[in-house]
Parts: structure tokens; C-alpha cells; sequence
């Protein structure tokens, strides 16, 4: 009987452990995308519509934190500065901004 109980338990945490994982990952992806639709949409309102600053935010980790990485291509880096104070206003504090301008972008 306890052999059985343990074998059950054995088989079965693997299972619910990538489970737990995936929650985790789940609830990580969603405040990021929450942060990244007040960041867009205040931008969006700052700038006066559709632009072509790219906005990509990645979750903090339990080593890193958080990153939101805005992109301009040649010609556009005064959407960067004039988007600026609203991504500072909107941004938690656990997260970083990231700036690439230019050819490379």
C-alpha cells in the first residue's frame, strides 16, 4: 500500500511540477503585456497616434529585472525623446528601459 502511494506520488510530480511551471510562466507573460499596453497606449496618446517606435517588454526574472525595449529606425530617434517622459511615468520600478536607434535597430 505505501509502495503504491509513493510510486503514485513519484509519477505524478513531475507532471504537476511542469504544471506549476507553466502558471508561473503564464502569469509572467501577462504582466508583461499588461505593461506593455499602458506603455503603448500612452505613447500612442503622447505622440498622436500609430508611430514607428516599437515597444517590446520582457518579465522580470528572480536574477534580472525587467525590460522594455523601445526601437527607432534612422531618421526617428526624436519619437525615442519625445516618448521618453511618458515611458519613464508609466514604467514599474522593477523594470529597465532599452534604447536602440539607428540602421542597426
Amino acid at each position: 500500500m505505501l509502495t503504491d502511494l509513493v510510486s503514485f506520488v513519484m509519477c505524478l510530480s513531475p507532471v504537476v511540477g511542469l504544471l506549476v511551471w507553466r502558471q508561473v510562466e503564464d502569469r509572467r507573460a501577462l504582466e508583461a503585456g499588461v505593461v506593455r499596453a499602458d506603455i503603448h497606449a500612452g505613447v500612442m496618446r503622447a505622440l498622436g497616434g500609430e508611430t514607428f517606435l516599437a515597444i517590446d517588454v520582457r518579465p522580470p526574472l528572480a536574477w534580472r529585472r525587467g525590460r522594455v525595449r523601445l526601437w527607432a529606425p534612422s531618421g526617428y530617434e526624436g519619437l525615442v525623446g519625445a516618448a521618453a517622459p511618458t515611458v519613464f511615468d508609466r514604467l514599474p520600478a522593477h523594470y529597465d528601459v532599452v534604447v536602440h536607434c539607428g540602421v542597426n535597430a
